[in-house]
C-alpha cells in the first residue's frame, strides 16, 4: 500500500541514447531505439501521469509531405498511419526493467494491443477530442489522413506532436511504484524500439514509391514523482504489478486451434485479434488493422476482403473447456449467398453478438465500460447518414459512402469475471482456443493472442531479487 504523498514533483528526461549532432530516432537512419531512465529515489512515479512525448514526421517516397484526400487540391499523396493508434503506430516493443537489469515486461507488438485496447474504453467521442491530442489517433481514415496532413516544417514536410501515455500492463492501472533501491524497483528503464517503416505506414503513395518513411524528434519522457511523507518510503516485501505477455500464429483453415503454454500463474484475462498476413510490412495495407477473418476475393488484384464469419469459439485449458464451460456458437447468424459477387458468400452475416460480448469484457471488465468504439458502426451494420466523420468507418471522401470499416473484431475472455480481483493459473497448464470459421484454406490470418497477467517483485534490502509471474 502506497504511503500517503506529500508533494509532487514533475520531471523532464530526454533519451539517454541522444546523440549531442543528432537529435532525430527512426527506423531508417539506424537510430530505432528510445531509452531513458528513471532514476531510484526515496519517491514513487505516478504512472499515471507517465508521458511519452515527440514530434513524428511522415515524409514520401519522393521526400515530400502527404497530402492525403488531396486536401490542398495538388495531387493525392497518401501516406498514412493506422488511425485507432496514431502516432504509437512506429513503436514495435517496450521493454521495462529495473536499472539492475530485471525484466518486469516485455510488450511485444504493442500497436496490435493498443489497436483493441483503446478502443474497448473509448468513445467517437473521446477519438475526436483527447485521444487525437495523445496520440494523433481518430475513429476513421479520412480524419486520420488530415491529422498526417497537418502541421510542416521549413521542408514542407508535415509532422505531429504527441503526448501519449505508455499502455504496457505495468502502468496501466495508474499505481504509485516506488522508484528506492532499498524499498522499491530500484528505479526504471523504459525502451521502446520503433518499427520499420513498411510496418507502420500504408497509402497509395507509399506503396508507389516504395521508401516513404518517418522520424521522430523533439523526444522526452515526462511524469510526475510523487514524495512520500517523511521523506522516506515504507519497507516492502513485495509489489504486485501487471504484464501483457504476446504469441504470434497465423491460421488458416476454417477449424483451427491455436496452443499455447504461458506458464503464467495469475491471467486475469487472454484476447486475439486478426488481420490478413499478406497486409503485415506492406506499404499497400493498414497492418494494424483489426480485421474480421477474410478469404481472398476470386476479382483479379483485390485484398483479402471477403467475410469468413466465425462460427464458434471454445478456450480449452489442459483439455477442459475453461472458463467457458460452453462454445461461442454464432453459427445461426452466418448467412450464406451463393449468387454473391466475387464468391463473398457471407457478405450478409449478421452481428457476432456473443463473441464480441466476451470479447470486450476480455479487453474491460464490463460493468466498469462507460463508452466503446465498438458498435453496429464499426463492424459494419449502419452508416449513420452515410457520413464518415460520425462512425468508425474509413470514409472514400466527405460525405461520400465509405468504402469499408475499420472493425474493433477479436475473440477473447476474462478469468476476473467480477471485477473482484481473481484470476486463473496456466502454469504447467497449456491452453488453447479453438476457432470454426468459413475460411478457405487459402487465406491465411495472422492471430495476435495477449495475456493480461499479474507479477510479483520481490525486495529484500538490497532491491528486488525476483520477479514471479
Amino acid at each position: 500500500m502506497s504511503q500517503p504523498i506529500s508533494s509532487v514533483r514533475k520531471f523532464e528526461i530526454a533519451p539517454m541514447n541522444q546523440s549531442s549532432g543528432n537529435a532525430t530516432f527512426s527506423y531508417v537512419s539506424g537510430n530505432p531505439l528510445l531509452q531513458f531512465e528513471i532514476g531510484a529515489a526515496d519517491m514513487y512515479l505516478l504512472s499515471s501521469k507517465l508521458r511519452l512525448n515527440f514530434r513524428l514526421q511522415l515524409t514520401t517516397g519522393t521526400n515530400a509531405r502527404p497530402n492525403n484526400n488531396d486536401q490542398d487540391g495538388t495531387g493525392n499523396k497518401e501516406v498514412l498511419l493506422n488511425n485507432k493508434v496514431g502516432a504509437a503506430s512506429v513503436i514495435e516493443n517496450i521493454t521495462i526493467s529495473n536499472l539492475q537489469n530485471n525484466i518486469l515486461e516485455y510488450c511485444r507488438s504493442y500497436p496490435r494491443l493498443l489497436a483493441s485496447l483503446i478502443p474497448a474504453g473509448a468513445s467517437f467521442s473521446d477519438y475526436t477530442t483527447y485521444l487525437s491530442q495523445q496520440f494523433g489517433a481518430t475513429s476513421n481514415k479520412t480524419t486520420q489522413g488530415r491529422i498526417c496532413n497537418t502541421g510542416g516544417d521549413a521542408t514542407g514536410r508535415s509532422f505531429i506532436e504527441v503526448s501519449m501515455p505508455l499502455m504496457c500492463g505495468i502502468f496501466l492501472n495508474g499505481e504509485n511504484l516506488p522508484l528506492s533501491f532499498a524499498r522499491g524497483t530500484g528505479g526504471l528503464r523504459i525502451s521502446c524500439q520503433l518499427a520499420p517503416s513498411i510496418q507502420s505506414l500504408f497509402g497509395s503513395t507509399a506503396a508507389t514509391t516504395t521508401n516513404s518513411f518517418y522520424k521522430l524528434s523533439n523526444v522526452s519522457l515526462t511524469g510526475e514523482y510523487g514524495v512520500p511523507e517523511g521523506g522516506q518510503l515504507p519497507p516492502i516485501k513485495a509489489l504486485p504489478f501487471s504484464a501483457f505477455q504476446n504469441f504470434y500464429s497465423v491460421i488458416n483453415n476454417g477449424d483451427n486451434t491455436q496452443q499455447t503454454n504461458p506458464a503464467l500463474s495469475a491471467v486475469v484475462s487472454q484476447f486475439m485479434n486478426f488481420v490478413p498476413t499478406e497486409h503485415i510490412s506492406n506499404y499497400a495495407q493498414d497492418g494494424y488493422k483489426t480485421t474480421p477473418l477474410l478469404n481472398k476475393s476470386t476479382a483479379a488484384g483485390t485484398p483479402q476482403v471477403n467475410l469468413a464469419p466465425i462460427q464458434g469459439v471454445d478456450f480449452i485449458r489442459s483439455g477442459v473447456k475453461f472458463p467457458l464451460q460452453f462454445k461461442i456458437d454464432e453459427n445461426n447468424i452466418v448467412i450464406r449467398d451463393v449468387a454473391a459477387a466475387n464468391n463473398d458468400q457471407y457478405a450478409g452475416s449478421t452481428f457476432e453478438a456473443q463473441r464480441q460480448l466476451y470479447f470486450q469484457s476480455s479487453l474491460r471488465p464490463l460493468r466498469g465500460t462507460k463508452s466503446c468504439l465498438p458498435g453496429a458502426n464499426s463492424e459494419g451494420l449502419s452508416i449513420a447518414n452515410g457520413d464518415p466523420h460520425h462512425n468508425s468507418t474509413t470514409g472514400a471522401s466527405s460525405g461520400a459512402i465509405p468504402s469499408g470499416f475499420q472493425n474493433c473484431y477479436g475473440v477473447g475472455c476474462r478469468y476476473d469475471a467480477v471485477g473482484n480481483g481473481s484470476t486463473a493459473s496456466f502454469a504447467g497448464k497449456p491452453f488453447s482456443v479453438r476457432v470454426q470459421s468459413k475460411l478457405d484454406g487459402a487465406s491465411p490470418m495472422s492471430a495476435y493472442q495477449f495475456y493480461l497477467h499479474r507479477g510479483m517483485l520481490n525486495f529484500d534490502s538490497n532491491g528486488v531479487i525476483s520477479v514471479s509471474t
